[in-house]
């Protein structure tokens, strides 16, 4: 493994740090600091500089599809708070319209848009996350097939498709799936803000 030469009063000190999660070509920390991108594959391998919440939550974005890797609980929860916070405005939204009686004039399947275009973006980050702890995704795919499983069947319900099949009973039981996953989405958020493994681990190197 060869080492980079820095020239200057301040000699760098470069580490092994892992390797990367799509290539698998080592990582070489210097000062104890991960370059951005994978030298080989140009991989983000940390968020993009100023750490601050927005910069963060595009570094998600960017990711959108992308579980690989790691997060850190900064990441995790600027992406996270700002996602509740879109979807706070839109229920508030939903109750404004509902009060002054104008909530049948637009289809329902508008209101599923933000929702469905943040689910992507928030299942990468929370397996990223996961993935900086040393877990893998079980919890959370268990999480997202319950709430699934819970919210097409009470839609289908209430919009009458197949009435043969989502019975009141199979109804009963989608309402006692979303409870289950309020209770597992609670677990997943205190998980999220535990410590990482420092160093790196099966996933990948650490993010910073």
């Amino acid at each position: 493994m060869t080492t980079t030469q820095i020239t200057g009063p301040i000699a760098g000190i470069h580490t092994y740090a892992g390797d990367c999660p799509v290539c698998g070509q080592p990582i070489m920390a210097e000062n104890n600091r991960l370059p951005h991108l994978c030298d080989t594959c140009h991989h983000p391998l940390r968020s993009s500089r100023p750490n601050s919440p927005w910069h963060n939550v595009l570094h998600c974005l960017r990711l959108y599809f992308d579980p690989r890797g790691r997060s850190t609980r900064r990441e995790f929860w600027a992406f996270t708070l700002s996602a509740m916070a879109l979807l706070s405005i839109e229920g508030l939204i939903l109750l404004i319209l509902h009060h002054n009686h104008a909530l049948a004039d637009i289809p329902i399947w508008v209101w599923w848009i933000l929702p469905m275009l943040l689910i992507c973006p928030f299942t990468s980050v929370t397996i990223r996350r996961f993935h900086d702890q040393g877990r893998g995704p079980g919890l959370y795919i268990i999480c997202l097939l319950l709430a699934l499983f819970g919210c097409i069947g009470i839609a289908c319900h209430s919009m009458g498709i197949m009435p043969e099949f989502f019975t009141r009973s199979v109804t009963e039981w989608c309402w006692a799936a979303l409870r289950a996953d309020i209770i597992l989405f609670s677990v997943i958020l205190y998980t999220s803000t535990q410590h990482r493994i420092y160093g790196p681990n099966k996933y990948g190197p650490a993010p910073k």
